[in-house]
């Protein structure tokens, strides 16, 4: 791959977190590794006293954090400034490349200009939306986004994972042209594992698979079902919710606020993957209406087992979708959104047409997907040294 790289990766999200950042650096650093870059994570220790430093062949520098909000990626490195410098020196890295916002990609901005290394970034989330949701609070949103155009303007290029996450970058601040490289697609792995789910059989069933917070929109979707129920008459349906977080209790009121108690299924964080092969086996359409996601790997997951989602028009998670081709996409309003449900579910050669080419949701695998960070890293490199001279 014309050189190998050693990458210092910057994250505020890893190991034992399970979102979406966190399971795209356990999956494309093994990747980095065989094309024979070297990897060092430097992450939160998340306040565990005894964290793993290496997970799973993971080589990873742990900085001790603080909790100052419900959201746990809130590293405290002033402490151990030093051993953090004097780890990065040894390890004496090709680039520096941070994932997310917060105070680990404060720490890379600084170590990039203190060791003159050039420096990449990219985009995972929507952290206005984010930012709020955990703090309530516009004037602190603001701050910190004030400080991620700072951080990325100071990059030596960026990257993000759809045309949504650009707009989205740029409307930040960010004064530069980014590339998109998108999530990629997993080899197959439909091993199932069946277990007893509590849902009543010969219904219709809808899924929601992710984390349960509110910016994930699901109080939508149940806003949805209760007008298919009342306006549409239509029923029989199960709604499975795959997941779990701090917004659990509040979907459970809603759930009877909207007298669906008969009709949705909590079925918790699902670890194992082949049981969570087995929900998506029995589920038939995902439904997901966020404006949150920039790239969420639930459709290509989704589409090893011929599992078609209706997602919006417009934002992120819709861009990988053909409409009545490869899956389903609606306006984003609740009216257009229910009735696109009812569609769906009440013209079975739509559905069995579309059912039958998921498969061709366009994506590249991660193993592609390695290698254009791999160029993009080069590429930033070669630009940093340009720009000394």
């Amino acid at each position: 791959m014309n050189k190998n790289i050693k990458i210092a990766l910057f994250t505020d999200c890893f190991y034992p977190g399970n979102g979406g950042t966190e399971n795209v650096i356990k999956t494309l650093v093994p990747l980095f590794k065989n094309l024979d870059d070297e990897v060092r994570i430097y992450a939160p220790n998340y306040h565990i006293k005894r964290v793993n430093q290496n997970i799973d062949g993971f080589d990873v520098f742990r900085v001790p954090s603080l909790r100052l909000t419900d959201n746990d990626n809130i590293a405290f490195v002033s402490l151990v400034k030093k051993k953090l410098e004097n780890d990065l020196v040894n390890f004496s890295p090709d680039i520096i490349y941070f994932l997310t916002a917060g105070p680990m990609a404060k720490w890379a901005v600084k170590f990039a200009k203190k060791l003159n290394l050039p420096l990449v970034a990219t985009l995972h989330t929507k952290f206005k939306l984010a930012w709020y949701n955990s703090t309530k609070s516009h004037l602190i949103t603001n701050f910190m986004l004030g400080n991620l155009k700072k951080f990325f303007n100071e990059t030596t290029l960026a990257s993000t994972l759809s045309q949504d996450a650009k707009n989205t970058l740029k409307s930040y601040g960010y004064n530069f042209d980014p590339i998109i490289i998108k999530n990629g697609i997993s080899k197959s792995d439909t091993a199932l594992t069946p277990f007893e789910i509590n849902y009543t059989k010969n219904r219709f069933n809808f899924l929601f698979c992710g984390r349960l917070e509110k910016i994930k929109n699901i109080q939508f979707t149940l806003k949805a079902l209760y007008k298919l129920k009342n306006d549409y008459n239509f029923v029989n349906f199960n709604f499975l919710i795959a997941g779990s977080g701090a917004y659990e209790k509040t979907l459970k009121r809603l759930v009877k606020k909207y007298n669906l108690t008969d009709n949705v299924v909590f079925l918790g964080f699902i670890r194992d993957k082949a049981k969570l092969n087995y929900v998506y086996s029995i589920s038939e359409l995902i439904l997901f209406p966020s404006i949150f996601e920039m790239d969420s790997l639930v459709p290509l997951e989704a589409s090893s087992f011929s599992l078609p989602v209706l997602a919006l028009n417009g934002y992120a998670c819709g861009e990988r979708i053909e409409d009545n081709v490869t899956g389903f996409l609606s306006d984003y309003n609740l009216d257009a959104f229910t009735k696109r449900i009812y569609e769906i579910v009440t013209n079975p050669s739509l559905y069995e047409k579309v059912r039958s080419q998921t498969h061709n949701l366009k994506a590249n695998t991660w193993e592609e997907i390695a290698k254009e960070y791999h160029f993009f890293f080069l590429n930033a490199i070669q630009k940093h040294n340009e720009d000394k001279q």
